[in-house]
């Protein structure tokens, strides 16, 4: 028996009945379709369902399975015939369903590890190169070969105990509990605790001696006259491009005061030193008739600052570009 004659015989009989595919269907509680399917000779009937078909169509069980009034040996066959064909369809099943189960486990697993690979946690000891609020929520920056690392302070960490240099202007160092992302620079530090040594100019990477020319700039930062020159370059050990870094020092020099009638000496700190930065040039950026100090920094994430005075003190912001009259005085020193 093949599907297409016990399907030829379930229709005939079918309508022989006065049937129709849904009233059969309603009958054996299955859909319509299914009846359709079998009349087709696209699948069996369920073997539990065999019994109540035979019924239904005013036949015995045994003529059903063999199509017809036969000896009893051919309804065992088409039985047998069923259940084999049921078992290789629950078969494929079970194929199925083992396929598709492998394949979510893996692409979990391959979730993992490409999360595993892009994030990190960690505990380092890094300098504060910048403290920042923004809408509201505190930032630190460190830095993260050649980049700036932005770590989100959580609300255990003392944003406004935590300084970035000593008294004597060297940087302090603290031991950092982060968790960041390697591709966008970004992260979270909920620890923060200084461990009590610096970075001064001393333990900068490949520092060679060297000073560059002296310039000057009239009425800079609140002060009739400042000096200023770059200092300590040596390569830096992260540029693509082969360049040096170098440090910028801004320093007070002497000037005749009119109203009290004498020369005012230097005062005992720099104004304004900007470490390891590509360049840095003085211009009016913001046209309010007194220059500012502008810098090329290391860092592509930030690659302006600027340097002004607010009436009271030194402050600074970042910006992404500037003028580019600007730009040929921010050129980089090249390695040869």
């Amino acid at each position: 028996m093949n599907k297409q004659e016990f399907g030829s015989f379930i229709a005939e009989n079918r309508k022989a009945a006065g049937l129709t595919q849904r009233a059969l269907a309603e009958r054996l509680h299955v859909t319509d379709k299914a009846v359709s399917k079998w009349e087709r000779g696209l699948s069996y009937p369920d073997v539990t369902l065999l019994e109540p078909l035979a019924e239904a169509l005013g036949l015995s069980t045994e003529e059903l399975m063999s199509c017809e009034k036969k000896e009893s040996g051919e309804p065992v066959k088409a039985l047998l015939e069923i259940s084999r064909e049921n078992r290789r369809t629950e078969g494929r099943r079970i194929i199925l369903r083992t396929l598709l189960i492998t394949l979510a486990v893996l692409g979990a697993a391959l979730a993992v590890m490409r999360y595993a690979d892009r994030y990190v946690s960690e505990q380092r000891r890094d300098a504060i190169y910048l403290k920042e609020t923004e809408n509201g929520v505190n930032y630190l920056y460190v830095e993260q070969e050649g980049h700036l690392l932005r770590l989100r302070c959580a609300p255990g960490v003392d944003f406004d105990k935590i300084e970035q240099t000593d008294e004597n202007g060297s940087r302090l160092v603290y031991l950092l509990d982060c968790r960041w992302n390697r591709k966008t620079y970004e992260g979270t530090v909920k620890g923060c605790e200084e461990i009590g040594i610096t970075i001064s100019q001393k333990d900068l990477l490949f520092a060679h001696a060297g000073l560059f020319e002296t310039q000057s700039v009239q009425q800079m930062f609140g002060v009739p006259l400042v000096y200023y020159s770059s200092e300590n370059y040596f390569p830096d050990p992260y540029g693509e491009g082969k360049v040096y870094l170098r440090d910028y020092r801004f320093w007070m020099g002497r000037w005749w005061d009119s109203k009290a009638g004498e020369w005012k000496e230097p005062g005992e700190h720099d104004l304004l030193r900007i470490e390891r930065c590509l360049a840095a040039t003085a211009a009016d950026i913001d046209n309010d008739g007194e220059p500012e100090v502008i810098a090329r920094t290391r860092w592509p994430e930030r690659p302006y600052a600027v340097y002004d005075w607010d009436g009271e003190d030194i402050v600074h912001r970042w910006q992404d570009s500037v003028p580019e009259e600007l730009r040929k005085d921010l050129r980089c020193i090249l390695v040869s």
